[in-house]
């Protein structure tokens, strides 16, 4: 599996736990940031729009820190 799949099957995965607990998964940054360990070709930035935009296409709540 390349790297761009891994990195979109990890935002799925913490989508889906979002849908689960959205309370719990919300903050965007810190999401970002954990994924930004693994993923460290990416800047936290970019990994933070893949996080909103599969947050906006299930329609989930999300702490923008982005802004």
């Amino acid at each position: 599996m390349i790297e761009g799949d891994e990195l979109r099957q990890q935002v799925e995965l913490l989508a889906a736990a979002a849908e689960a607990e959205p309370d719990t998964v919300s903050d965007l940054k810190s999401l970002a940031v954990q994924l930004w360990v693994n993923f460290d070709e990416f800047s936290i930035e970019e990994l933070e729009d893949m996080l909103r935009d599969a947050w906006r296409t299930r329609g989930l709540p999300f702490n923008d820190n982005a802004a």
